[in-house]
């Protein structure tokens, strides 16, 4: 959690937490005389509550920091450090709800910039799903079409057709027609990849189709809000991740790195609500504001939360928009929609240890420029990176020798610094951007920064080059249906050390996994079971 509170005031903490403990006792009813006196762990369990209570008022007050001092010392409660954790099966599975609780109340301090849409962005052609408008005979043609889908087509998200849904699965049959064709032609290119990835990840296939709402399937994809990539990736939920973004290259426009972010995010936000609904909402809209939301309304059903009028117009229409497109996607001609897919991407890999432009690595009609543009739509310059391990770079299946030959007959290309630039007083990204010929979201994007930040005296800025890449064309290439081996990654099981005040909650969220993944891979049977120094297994693939 972020936003630690100095340790001066820690004090101001503990007596928040004890205010509302005394508050809630007061308004109690007297006990009533029990007959014996409660055993050790309902003590226990009756002290972390009364903490975890206390930690969730601070964290909807907005005072994260406390909130964490008060979660932690919830957890202190349930595991002692310098003691053996309570072993019954009661309390082990109340330890349980604690650290999940802990969990949701721990995502309301993320900023809104955390969250992988940013803001609730989705593809620009897309935009009228915010305030879908459909005729009622549009309408009635679109429930006529989803009562006659009888291919007997099987789903793995829940498939819910109200009124919602058929606006706006008819709006895609009508005014967006052409715009979905297009981006149901270039899935071809992207799902089997998706598909494959997401089963590794232990999550539903269907949610490929968020793709085409985010992004239309378009890996150079971007928003105002420097969002990127097919998945929408904000910069600071990127790095979560694991995506590199600087100057040279941003992995959020790498179809299967961003794919793999995608698939963890949503696993964390599904672990998070337990509804597939509620996570593409939070999706969208980030999972502080579902969250407030709930709190407000005491609602868990995503529908009555959308009619709440607490979620904004997008994200009330962004999970009927995912179910028409999944409909969609499952039987395209029944809908209306003559589809020409892309072949799937078809590549294989070499190593290069030093930087190169891609245009002395296209000497042949084989292995041309537009081709390595397309495979590899995370440079952002016409330059390699040079990077201590190396770069990977995809290349067209069949074409390892010929790239290999031409990588050695290539002169080393030399990569510009970057510039940077201190900020003054009166300063904004928008006045800097104008000084250095950049565009601000560029800047902005170039730091990690939405478009709209405010930045202060003495803050260093990474300023971009002029110009970005500038691809062949905006067609690409169709490419073989074979999808190279080499493509995969190779799974490695890590390994963490237990440091003081780590939890498996968020040893799991910061390692892509579950909990419940760890426990199983370190042959624990409670979460209260690890203490500093330890060393845990961190499993290399997660399975919800």
């Amino acid at each position: 959690m972020t936003n630690r509170r100095p340790r001066g005031r820690r004090g101001d903490c503990l007596l928040f937490g004890l205010s509302l403990l005394l508050t809630s006792c007061a308004s109690a009813p007297p006990a009533r005389p029990r007959e014996a006196g409660p055993s050790p762990d309902e003590l226990t369990r009756r002290r972390a509550a009364e903490q975890f209570s206390a930690g969730r008022e601070a964290a909807l007050s907005g005072d994260f920091a406390c909130a964490h001092e008060l979660f932690e010392q919830s957890i202190a409660t349930l595991q002692p450090p310098s003691a053996t954790a309570p072993q019954s099966a009661e309390t082990r599975a109340f330890g349980l709800e604690i650290y999940e609780g802990i969990l949701r109340y721990e995502a309301l301090a993320m900023p809104p910039e955390e969250t992988a849409a940013g803001e609730g962005t989705i593809a620009p052609e897309l935009q009228p799903i915010e305030s879908p408008s459909a005729s009622a005979a549009e309408i009635s043609t679109a429930r006529e079409a989803v009562a006659s889908d009888t291919a007997g087509i099987t789903y793995d998200i829940p498939i819910v057709v109200n009124d919602a849904v058929l606006k706006v699965l008819a709006t895609f049959q009508g005014q967006l027609h052409d715009i979905i064709a297009r981006g149901l032609a270039r899935s071809g290119r992207y799902v089997p990849m998706i598909h494959r990835v997401f089963r590794e990840e232990g999550i539903p296939t269907d949610l490929a189709q968020v793709a085409l709402i985010e992004s239309s399937f378009l890996p150079r994809a971007r928003s105002p809000r420097a969002a990127h990539g097919i998945w929408q990736f904000m910069p600071r939920t990127g790095r979560q991740y694991g995506l590199t973004s600087n100057g040279v290259v941003d992995e959020r426009s790498d179809p299967e790195k961003a794919t793999r972010a995608a698939a963890k995010h949503l696993a964390y936000l599904h672990e998070l609500f337990h509804d597939w609904f509620l996570a593409l909402a939070a999706y969208n809209a980030g999972e502080g504001k579902i969250l407030r939301a709930q709190e407000r309304t005491g609602l868990n059903d995503f529908w009555q939360l959308a009619a709440s009028g607490l979620l904004r117009a997008q994200t009330q229409n962004y999970v009927p928009a995912v179910i028409a497109a999944t409909l969609i996607s499952k039987n395209p001609e029944h809908y209306g929609f003559t589809v020409e897919y892309e072949a799937p991407l078809d590549y294989e890999t070499i190593e290069l240890n030093r930087p190169v432009r891609l245009a002395d690595l296209a000497q042949s009609p084989s292995l041309d420029l537009e081709s390595l543009q397309a495979l590899n739509p995370e440079l952002k310059t016409g330059v390699t990176p040079r990077q201590p391990e190396g770069y990977t770079l995809k290349i067209p299946s069949g074409q390892v020798e010929a790239a290999r030959l031409a990588f050695a007959a290539a002169p080393t290309a030399k990569l510009p610094g970057p510039r940077r630039h201190t900020v003054k007083k009166g300063e904004s990204l928008a006045s800097i951007a104008h000084r250095y010929g950049v565009s601000t979201a560029r800047l902005a994007e170039s730091n990690g920064l939405p478009a709209t930040a405010k930045v202060s005296r003495g803050e260093v800025l990474v300023v971009p080059s002029r110009e970005p890449v500038q691809t062949a064309s905006r067609r690409t290439k169709p490419a073989p249906a074979k999808t190279a081996a080499a493509a995969v990654p190779a799974t490695v099981t890590r390994s963490y050390r237990v440091k003081g005040g780590d939890t498996l909650f968020g040893i799991a969220r910061r390692t892509g996994t579950t909990v419940d993944s760890l426990l199983a891979a370190n042959d624990l049977d409670s979460p209260e079971k690890i203490k500093p120094g330890d060393r845990l297994k961190i499993p290399p693939a997660t399975r919800r």
